[in-house]
Parts: C-alpha cells; sequence; structure tokens
C-alpha cells in the first residue's frame, strides 16, 4: 500500500510511513497566572489535529518528488492538499514546518519525518 499527497495535478505515492507515529490533538488555548498565582485560560476555539509521519526509505526519485511537491506545489506550508492515508482515508492537510529534512540512510536511501495538520480526525 501507500499513501498519497495531492493538489490539483500533481501527486506523489510514497510508501507506507514507519508504524507507530504521533497523532495529536491540540486545543488552541493561551494559559497563563496571575500575580496572585490563578490560572487563567483564554481559549482560542480552535481544535487542531496534528500527524506526525516517518518514512524510513525513500528512493533519490521519492525524494525528488516530495521536495518538488513540498517546494512548488504546496509552497510550503501555504497550500492545503490532500493527504490520502494507508487506509484510504482522505482529508485535507497542510504542512507545519517550512523545511524538509531527509537524512541519506545509505546510496539512494533516504528517511524524512513530517508534520501535517489535518482537517479532520483521519490519519
Amino acid at each position: 500500500m501507500s499513501v498519497r499527497f495531492a493538489l490539483g495535478e500533481a501527486a506523489i505515492e510514497l510508501p507506507d510511513p514507519v508504524h507507530g507515529q504521533p497523532a495529536l490533538l491540540q486545543r488552541r488555548q493561551a494559559l497563563g497566572r496571575t500575580a496572585g498565582g490563578a490560572v487563567y485560560v483564554y481559549d482560542k476555539g480552535l481544535t487542531q489535529r496534528e500527524v506526525v509521519l516517518r518514512f524510513a526509505a525513500l528512493s533519490d526519485g521519492q525524494r525528488a518528488a516530495m521536495e518538488d511537491f513540498f517546494d512548488t506545489v504546496c509552497q510550503g506550508a501555504r497550500n492545503p492538499f490532500t493527504y490520502t492515508d494507508e487506509h484510504g482515508n482522505a482529508v485535507v492537510a497542510r504542512f507545519l514546518d517550512s523545511s524538509l529534512a531527509f537524512f541519506r540512510v545509505s546510496h539512494d536511501v533516504w528517511s524524512l519525518a513530517l508534520r501535517l495538520e489535518l482537517s479532520s480526525s483521519g490519519g
């Protein structure tokens, strides 16, 4: 199976991410304390779902395709896209980092970890 990243006519497929990636539910709030020690919370009214995907063995071609999709198509976090997970669930997603960090595992083999904001609980 594979996962898919798509925006308009541009689409790439990568092998399934490594199992065990974190899936976060984050409530956007500002938290603080008064001078007297009382806790106050300003609720921004937004709940965000985030997933970390780790890929262990991408080829040079897959690396180049992901770099192009990230840099040219999505322009980093600017443009949301459709992410389809290994189970076929499609959600609107956005990159949460302004860079992609690839690590060379061996000749023509790269690893990558990336964070996505998901529009729903998919992923």
